[in-house]
């Protein structure tokens, strides 16, 4: 058989699957992992039990409580997950430097180039499957395919647990064969309209024109070809952690203007924020650099709390511009801004805030960074619809009102 060379490694409910391992007491139980201390506490992971029972991910704890009355309610263990996180990772690199984070338990691998030190890709999936169990106590799925796409499919298809080494002749037959959810790229928000299309196997979103997907959606044409198995994406070694987008703009003339300032760096963190979240990403900090009429150079930068993320554009501006006030200290024009984002991490369930609130009258919650969680969570909601448009007619399609306010870098009165 001849198989490619990329290796998906899938520990489904990473968190879960920990928390069995150190308490083998919660075994065959519905039990969530999530905060209970805290009003609105989301469900962060779950056991198959309480996903049978209906619960969900992202779902809050007092609904999941409601649904399931035996349910157990652990507390997280951020430290722990990392640590376990981590041993994925070094026993991956023992096979190939080329190893690619993809959110909490999700390894992508190539191993293309290691046949004479490990043998064949298959041999290598086995061998690797066999370490991390050693390691960690966990048993993950482990999916061999020639694309990112096809591994991640095969993966999910054969979940929890187990190998699935595809070779190249029949894994286009394979994907073509599954439930288009399956999809990498095919979320809650789009699944019900392929759905109402009867697209409801990837072979069948593999067969629409390009024409035909664009009017699904604009990320349609990307999708089909991934329904096609036409993913040239490469693993990438580097950590979302290190990675980052940037923007900048000159000012012409130098700029003196704070509410100039701070509205071109609205601008840049809003195409920024709109390309990271399209990448499932949330960042951890946000960097102003102010280059000055003299050349001098000044930065500073706004990082999120503790195991949070900045998202949504209303956290990503406000952040932005916090960091541009701290960093023009002098009494002096500039010349260019820059903006960058951060510190990666997957916008996973924990950032969820899609979930629909009640309106009542109540004090807000204040997160680390000062933001109204409340205010964030309505405008989430905004901020899904206008991604959707933004990425079909660009970003221009839609502006905030004050953006008729200047004209050629210029504030009209």
């Amino acid at each position: 058989m001849t198989s490619g060379t990329i290796i998906h490694v899938n520990v489904i409910g990473l968190m879960a699957a920990v928390e069995e391992i150190v308490d083998p007491g919660v075994r065959g139980r519905p039990f969530v992992v999530a905060r209970p201390d805290i009003p609105r506490a989301i469900v962060l992971d779950l056991s198959p039990e309480a996903y049978r029972e209906g619960v969900r991910r992202g779902m809050l704890v007092q609904t999941a409580c409601a649904r399931v009355r035996a349910l157990k309610v652990v507390p997280p263990r951020p430290e722990l997950y990392e640590k376990v996180d981590q041993s994925l990772l070094e026993a991956a690199f023992c096979f190939t430097p080329l190893v690619e984070r993809a959110g909490r338990g999700h390894l992508f691998l190539d191993v293309n180039g290691t046949r004479r030190l490990f043998g064949a890709p298959e041999d290598v999936a086995r061998r690797l499957l066999g370490e991390i169990a050693d390691q960690t106590g966990l048993v993950p799925t482990v999916a061999l395919a020639s694309t990112k796409t096809a591994a991640k499919v095969a993966s999910r298809v054969f979940r929890p647990f187990g190998f699935a080494p595809l070779s190249v002749n029949d894994e286009g037959e394979l994907v073509a064969r599954q439930p288009v959810e399956l999809l990498p790229g095919v979320g809650v928000k789009l699944l019900p309209r392929l759905i109402s299309l009867e697209i409801g196997e990837i072979g069948t979103l593999a067969s629409l024109s390009m024409d035909e997907a664009q009017a699904i959606s604009a990320r349609g044409p990307e999708l089909v070809l991934r329904a096609r198995c036409v993913d040239d994406s490469p693993v990438n070694p580097e950590p979302p952690s290190r990675r980052m987008l940037a923007g900048e703009t000159v000012f012409e003339p130098d700029c003196a203007d704070p509410d100039l300032l701070a509205w071109r760096a609205r601008e840049i963190v809003a195409e920024l924020g709109f390309r990271m979240r399209k990448e499932g990403f949330g960042a951890h900090f946000v960097m102003a650099k102010l280059v000055y009429t003299d050349g001098a150079v000044a930065s500073r930068s706004v990082r999120a709390g503790q195991g949070a993320s900045f998202v949504a554009d209303i956290q990503l501006c406000e952040a932005a511009e916090r960091a541009v006030r701290q960093a023009w200290e002098r009494r002096v024009r500039v010349r260019k801004l820059q903006i960058e984002l951060g510190g990666f991490e997957p916008a996973g369930p924990e950032l969820d805030l899609f979930e629909p609130l009640p309106f009542f009258k109540a004090e807000p919650e204040i997160d680390s960074t000062g933001i109204q969680t409340r205010r964030i969570a309505m405008h989430m909601r905004v901020q899904s619809a206008l991604d959707r448009v933004h990425g079909k007619y660009g970003q221009s399609a839609i502006v905030p009102a004050a953006a008729f306010l200047y004209r050629e870098g210029s504030l009209v009165c």
